[in-house]
């Protein structure tokens, strides 16, 4: 029995040292902690002249990783290092990522540098070449397309078709994309005519409609209908809105291409399952809703005979179609925002178009796409200040701090009916939260000083914002605000706190003689003697400080208090092992 268990032990010991926490590292990717499997990656990989080919395994999970948080430059210079010695598998596998990371930055020639040399290396490998040459040709038109040469995506797309005669759908797709691109649509639209996949329907509607030969408004009504449809994932649904969107345009029919266009946004999603050639396709975004109104306005202005120019003609006349014709009103106030001549006409303008673009159901959701993306920037400050308060509101619900941060920073006065003190507390916080600490530290202060009273219920939230200056390690300025709050109409117990927090903020600046002063006039404000629980724990803290300070005399005096006063166990364990700690310490100290 002994020497079975023996055998078993040694055998246990010969496992594969690794593969328990490679198996961890995966488990922590599966639950979503990313950050700390990295961590352990770091760790624990074995080294790669050790052990190089359970480093390969652990080198493999790390790059998909970086691939899952899309931490490509990461990726890219990890890979860039890999050593000469690794088998042809991991070394075609490497360049492969290398040139996804690149096309996903972008970055289209260093992308195609290293297709090529996947190409070439199969070149006298039959085996290789049909296993990977066909997704590595799909990743060279992809660049291609990327960079906007299409004439070199047909002719790669041309050597795809040589070599696979039979293609999968998704190369179709891929292919109706380089013809309509290429100017080719009827071509596209015959690719796609007998194509099952929705996506594939999609697609050939809009060569249909690039191919001129059917009546736009028939498109968009079947694009339309099919857009409808709930059965379709979001995203077909949202690529049949913007075909619908497009067939309206070409039609003329200005209203309901804006209406699908809106649609279409407001069901894009950041994780659609679509390829990225699909995505050049029936990519819209705010900029060319705009470009919508303000088309359907100057065709309203030709109808009307409305001369550009004459800003106060095509004002009175959005002004009168406000209630019966919102949509009317808008597309010439877009066109008043681009061609007014007077800057206060524009505002008035722009006022009056988000004004009235909010009232609607997904009215926030839209201002948001048509004011608040990179190439709008700018006219966020032309939107009413009590819509802006909407979107802050909105960008909070939604956690998206920096954006309520950017917005935030655009208004000065509370919303109507709003408390003001709360309102600059919370713009305070926003700040700090964005990381603008300096922006929010110089709001706290003129609050401060600008608020000679404090109610309790705006003390307890200045509070908490104070609270995030010391999660921030701001201690300084957390010491400077604590001690300026107006303290003559408060409690004793709010003074107590008050002095605690400065006490903590000096703790870690390793102010360890101050922090004990302000953690024991916390103790003590009420009563010098005072044992209560506030009074015990801030004792306690008081002397930690001390004892950090090197002050051991009086933090033993301060603990031995303590422990005549708490009945608690644990407590009273944990007082007499701070009391055996300084008696330790003091001998050292005594010893030559």
């Amino acid at each position: 029995m002994k020497k079975l268990i023996n055998i078993l032990l040694i055998n246990l010991l010969c496992l594969p040292v690794y593969a328990a926490d490679l198996r961890e590292v995966e488990l922590l990717v599966q639950s979503g902690a990313s950050s700390l499997a990295l961590k352990l990656l770091d760790q624990e990989q074995p080294k790669r002249q050790q052990n190089p080919e359970s480093w390969l395994e652990w080198e493999k999970q790390r790059i998909t990783l970086y691939r899952q948080s899309h931490d490509w430059k990461k990726l890219v210079q990890r890979l860039g290092n890999a050593p000469d010695w690794v088998p042809l598998e991991f070394a075609r596998w490497s360049l492969e990522q290398v040139a996804q990371a690149h096309i996903e930055q972008k970055e289209t020639d260093e992308a195609l540098a290293a297709l090529r040399q996947l190409i070439w290396s199969s070149d006298n490998d039959d085996q290789m070449a049909a296993a990977y040459l066909p997704a590595w040709r799909q990743m060279v038109i992809q660049a291609y397309l990327l960079a906007g040469n299409i004439p070199d995506a047909e002719v790669a797309m041309l050597r795809f078709q040589q070599d696979n005669p039979k293609p999968t759908g998704e190369w179709k797709r891929l292919h109706a994309t380089v013809l309509i691109l290429a100017g080719k649509p009827y071509d596209a639209q015959l690719l796609m005519a007998k194509e099952p996949h929705m996506h594939s329907r999609t697609i050939y509607y809009l060569a249909q409609l690039h191919a001129g030969k059917v009546n736009p408004a028939k498109i968009w009504k079947r694009a339309r209908a099919l857009a409808r449809k709930k059965k379709f994932s979001k995203t077909t649904r949202r690529q049949f809105w913007v075909v619908a969107a497009k067939a309206a345009h070409k039609a003329g029919n200005y209203k309901a291409a804006i209406g699908a266009m809106q649609v279409s946004l407001l069901l894009k999603d950041a994780k659609e399952d679509v390829s990225r050639h699909e995505k050049l396709l029936f990519t819209v975004n705010g900029d060319d809703v705009w470009r919508l109104y303000e088309k359907y306005g100057r065709a309203l202005g030709n109808h009307w005979q409305l001369l550009i120019g004459n800003d106060e003609s095509w004002f009175t006349k959005a002004s009168n179609l406000v209630d019966k014709q919102p949509m009317q009103a808008m597309a010439l106030f877009a066109v008043l925002i681009k061609d007014a001549v007077r800057e206060q006409t524009r505002v008035v303008a722009h006022n009056l178009f988000s004004s009235i673009l909010a009232k609607r159901k997904t009215g926030l959701a839209m201002l948001s796409h048509l004011y608040l993306q990179d190439s709008q920037k700018e006219k966020v400050i032309y939107i009413p200040e009590g819509l802006r308060h909407q979107l802050i509101d909105k960008a909070l619900a939604s956690s998206d701090i920096k954006l309520a941060s950017r917005l935030t920073r655009t208004v000065n006065e509370p919303p109507k009916g709003a408390n003001v003190v709360f309102w600059k507390m919370r713009r305070a916080r926003i700040m700090i939260l964005a990381g603008q600490l300096d922006d929010g530290i110089t709001a706290l202060r003129n609050l401060i000083k600008e608020t000679p009273v404090l109610e309790p219920q705006h003390m307890d939230r200045l509070m908490q914002v104070l609270f995030d200056l010391q999660t921030v390690g701001r201690h300084q300025e957390a010491i400077e605000l604590f001690s300026a709050l107006p303290m003559d109409n408060q409690n004793n117990q709010l003074r107590r706190e008050v002095l605690y927090w400065i006490a903590d903020s000096y703790k870690h600046k390793k102010e360890f003689m101050t922090a004990a002063r302000y953690y024991l006039m916390s103790a003590g404000l009420l009563n010098p003697k005072a044992m209560d629980p506030w009074a015990q724990t801030a004792r306690y803290h008081a002397a930690d400080a001390l004892l950090e300070g090197g002050s051991y005399v009086d933090a033993g005096r301060i603990y031995k208090r303590l422990l005549e006063t708490t009945k608690e166990k644990g407590r009273r364990v944990v007082l007499k092992n701070k009391i055996q700690q300084i008696w330790l310490q003091s001998n050292q100290k005594k010893t030559p």
